[in-house]
């Protein structure tokens, strides 16, 4: 994803990459995580979308080269984010989805048309009952209530109720 800069009067396509590397330590772990990958090239979703990518494998090591995503982690923060994670995650017909919902794992490009990124490769599987993928899902939001609990636990806005309605309708009021 390539993004246009203004630096010192010069217009710039700036793009940035995170590199990956997975030692798998096994043929068979590395075959399983091509096999995965290789898929997940080819994966697509209603509303999620998934990072440029590409890897290469040298002996059991996995290099990927991902499209670094820069959004904000609020994807199972807002509940209009994490409707759409539910139903492109949890209610999906297709066995093959991502089975981790902490709220690192989902990035959002906020703009007239949001866009959400999954950047967990690696929890990318093969996960045929649902029920297991709800079960999965409600013990990750109980966790990521906990984590963003502790995380603002002493930012101004935990103690001033009239700092939180605020902002709540500067940011999120026509939402």
């Amino acid at each position: 994803m390539k993004q246009k800069s203004r630096i010192s009067g010069y217009d710039l396509d700036i793009s940035f990459r995170i590199t990956k590397t997975i030692d798998c330590l096994t043929d068979d772990h590395t075959q399983i995580m091509i096999e995965r990958l290789e898929r997940l090239k080819n994966e697509k979703f209603d509303y999620i979308l998934l990072p440029n990518f590409e890897y290469e494998v040298v002996g059991n090591l996995i290099t990927q080269r991902i499209e670094f995503i820069k959004g904000r982690r609020i994807g199972m923060c807002e509940e209009r984010y994490r409707k759409k994670i539910y139903h492109d995650m949890v209610e999906r017909s297709n066995h093959w989805t991502f089975c981790d919902f902490g709220f690192d794992n989902f990035i959002v490009l906020e703009g007239e048309k949001p866009k959400i990124y999954a950047i967990d490769f690696q929890s990318y599987n093969y996960m045929p009952s649902l029920e297991e993928r709800k079960k999965i899902w409600y013990e990750d939001i109980k966790i990521n209530n906990i984590v963003l609990e502790l995380m603002t636990r002493d930012m101004p806005f935990r103690r001033d109720k009239l700092l939180l309605t605020k902002y709540l309708e500067k940011y999120h009021g026509n939402h």
